[in-house]
C-alpha cells in the first residue's frame, strides 16, 4: 500500500509539472542525475 501512495504521488507530480511548468522540474532533475552519474563513473 505504501508503494501505491508513492507511485501516485510521483505520477501526480509529473502530470502537474508537465501541465504547469512544461516539464521544467523533470528536465532539471534528469540533467542533474546525468551529471551526477557522469561524475561518479568518471566519464566526461
Amino acid at each position: 500500500m505504501r508503494y501505491v501512495i508513492v507511485i501516485a504521488a510521483i505520477t501526480f507530480f509529473l502530470i502537474w509539472d508537465g501541465l504547469y511548468n512544461h516539464g521544467y522540474y523533470l528536465d532539471t532533475t534528469v540533467r542533474e542525475m546525468s551529471r551526477i552519474v557522469r561524475s561518479l563513473t568518471g566519464a566526461g
